[in-house]
């Protein structure tokens, strides 16, 4: 299968057809993770959905770390891919993938180490405490399946192929959710039973897209032989990968920190904003999509010296990314009360988790902004000003405005307020980078290889 050529045909279908396939794969992997709160809601415990709910902020710190390495992975790699440079693509597939490898194992070690610790940090309550502990430890002890897959994929993305992946998470997903009644309903093993169920899927997803890079009859074939680390490609992905997994590391830890004021509220808190971030995800999905589609285009069509196609893909991912996350957010708005439910029949929770989301519905468009503009200047490899503004107004504000307004007034308004606040002063300030943002350094002529193409396509 050839990826898809972002730098030649009409955009909008370019992004979407783009785009969609890595919509439904976010949807297939938000639902399973919802689907592990559902079952434990419905099935064990309330403190077992506050269990599922508190591990998550902690689990993305650490995960967050490696997805800005991947996206710089695929920022390179699409790149390469745009100029038609054969050799440095498969240099770049081969470290990505190396890397994906090693990341994934320190990973998990200190995850596994720290699980406990890093508990206490957030103020978990002592009846969340031991179910907690056990996801946390578990999950940790099978990340190795999540790096090596999402790396994976973002070669996959980066050449143009967001259907594959999608077809192996479908696969995930329908394991996981099968697993998932099989280990509570049938043996009883209540979160325990999720965890397992999820680093399983996660692993078959790993394997999957590693066996489908070492059969690619194209320039990027994996090797698994020839699997090393070039220097000079690691130090460009650090380059664009690193200050993003630091960015994605620092906000995620910023959000560990609001679960700390969100614990402090109690189980029914703790469990309805877990519920509430579940459903939260899915307003999110879009905009993600868009963002991967966004840098994937801007780095294939700078690659390609083509500047005022690349600006022009950013106006047309913004603009459907504002339409689809309005009309999300209004049926949200009118029907969250009942997607709640599925989570637990617990009327506190409930009400707990629509209080927080109906306070984020208003602002939701305002992430288009803060994501997509950012996704498209990773693109050009422009990562600085994006990163310091994540870090400003995710982190430094957002823990500054929840210090001092607890202290007047703790309450789940006052705490999910933080949100929307930062959402808007991110927003504002990236608009006036972007608008600034010079990328004539691109500009140029780039010579088409057809030896390259016919390299490309399976025979």
């Amino acid at each position: 299968m050839k990826g898809v050529d972002m730098t030649r045909g009409p955009i909008f279908k370019r992004l979407v057809v783009f785009a969609v396939p890595l919509l439904l794969g976010n949807l297939l992997q938000q639902t399973y993770n919802a689907f592990d709160a559902i079952v434990v809601g419905n099935f064990v415990s309330i403190d077992a959905l506050a269990a599922v709910g508190a591990s998550g902020p902690l689990i993305t710190m650490l995960v967050s770390f490696f997805m800005g390495m991947s996206n710089g992975s695929g920022v390179l790699i699409s790149r390469f891919y745009g100029a038609r440079n054969a050799k440095e693509l498969r240099n770049a597939v081969h470290t990505a993938i190396t890397l994906a490898f090693l990341i994934g194992a320190a990973l998990s070690a200190l995850g596994y180490a720290l699980s406990p610790a890093l508990l206490r940090l957030i103020r978990t309550p002592e009846e969340v405490f031991p179910d907690a502990l056990t996801y946390l430890r578990i999950y940790f002890t099978g990340l190795i399946g999540v790096t090596v897959y999402n790396m994976g994929a973002a070669v996959l993305t980066a050449t143009g192929d967001s259907k594959r992946p999608l077809f192996f998470l479908a696969l995930s997903a329908a394991l996981n959710i099968a697993m998932n009644l099989l280990f509570v309903l049938v043996f009883n093993l209540g979160v325990a039973g999720v965890a397992y169920s999820t680093i399983i899927s996660q692993a078959l997803c790993a394997a999957l897209v590693i066996a489908l890079l070492c059969r690619q009859p194209t320039v990027i074939r994996v090797d698994l032989k020839k699997l090393k680390i070039h220097g000079y490609i690691l130090k460009e992905i650090v380059k664009l990968g690193l200050p993003g997994g630091i960015q994605g590391m620092i906000v995620s830890a910023s959000n560990v920190g609001v679960q700390s004021y969100v614990n402090a509220l109690g189980p029914a808190a703790i469990a309805g904003y877990g519920a509430g971030s579940r459903v939260d995800g899915y307003i999110f999905m879009p905009i993600q999509s868009m963002v991967l589609a966004t840098s994937t285009f801007v780095g294939q069509n700078l690659g390609a010296k083509k500047v005022k196609r690349a600006r022009e893909g950013v106006r047309v991912s913004m603009i459907t990314s504002l339409g689809i996350t309005v009309f999300m957010s209004a049926l949200l708005f009118f029907f969250g009360k009942y997607v709640l439910r599925a989570f637990t029949p617990d009327v506190e929770v409930i009400a707990y988790g629509l209080e927080f989301i109906r306070i984020f519905i208003p602002c939701y468009f305002m992430l288009c902004f803060a994501q997509i503009l950012p996704g498209a200047m990773r693109g050009a490899g422009d990562v600085k000003v994006p990163t310091l503004t994540s870090i400003g107004a995710f982190v430094v504000m957002r823990q500054i405005y929840l210090f001092l307004v607890t202290k007047v007034r703790h309450t789940v308004f006052t705490v999910a307020l933080g949100y929307p606040i930062t959402w808007f002063t991110a927003a504002a300030i990236i608009i006036i980078h972007y608008l600034k943002s010079d990328w004539s350094a691109f500009e140029g002529v780039v010579e088409e290889s057809r030896a390259f193409e016919e390299f490309l396509d399976v025979k």
